[in-house]
């Protein structure tokens, strides 16, 4: 899979091509085990190697890619342990951003928050993956930019790089049966509205738990048919 990347503006070239690489793994361009080469990549990014490896490097050190090979990266494969502590994560981090920016968030911002989680709602209904993907995460980000943490934004944002992937691949596999996520941000935005930290803790908590037993269920039995594959 080769996602369309633009050529980037020549100064900070490595900062310039990890902001790039992350934003296409949070966003889902990239499928898990997806391989990318170091020479393919500089290629698309109008670059030499150096800061392209640099970039993947840094990536590999967040544990959203791995190194296969000196010149080769790949996207985590599926693995329901690794979702299971992924989602572990993003229960913490996400719980305290979200009971910050229940002391923050304006009237105008919730309103923004419904209007965004209504596309969401609409992308799930007509089962989009891509604008599944989009509309969730702009939801959730619009939800985390108040809480006035920058340092905890960035390793929510690490999260979702690993989790990028796992999610295009089951929006891409699911027959749409699962919990369905807009459902779970109603309970949020309540919780916004009255300005009640605990209960938006509550809220994200169900969220992020509420389609864990469909993704599992996935993981599992992806994992069974490589097992069936290899016997």
């Amino acid at each position: 899979m080769k996602p369309k990347i633009k050529p980037i503006d020549k100064t900070n070239l490595a900062a310039r091509v990890y902001s790039e690489m992350r934003e296409s793994l949070i966003a889902g361009r990239f499928m898990p085990s997806d391989r990318i080469r170091i020479s393919e990549a500089a290629q698309m990014f109008g670059t030499s190697d150096t800061p392209v490896r640099e970039a993947l490097l840094r990536l590999v050190s967040e544990h959203a890619l791995e190194m296969e090979t000196a010149k080769q990266i790949i996207v985590p494969p599926l693995s329901l342990e690794r979702y299971i502590e992924i989602r572990t994560v993003r229960v913490a981090l996400e719980s305290a951003a979200v009971e910050q920016a229940a002391l923050k968030v304006s009237d105008k911002d919730v309103a923004e928050l419904v209007r965004i989680n209504k596309k969401f709602a609409q992308a799930e209904a007509a089962h989009h993956p891509e604008n599944q993907l989009r509309y969730n995460r702009e939801f959730h980000f619009g939800v985390y930019e108040h809480c006035g943490l920058p340092r905890l934004l960035s390793m929510i944002e690490n999260m979702w790089a690993s989790m990028g992937p796992i999610l295009r691949a089951f929006y891409e596999k699911s027959d749409g049966s699962y919990d369905q996520g807009y459902g779970q941000h109603d309970a949020l935005l309540d919780a916004l509205a009255r300005r009640d930290p605990a209960a938006a803790v509550t809220a994200i908590r169900a969220d992020l738990m509420s389609a864990g037993p469909s993704i599992e269920r996935f993981l599992k039995e992806y994992e069974q048919s490589l097992e069936a594959a290899e016997a």
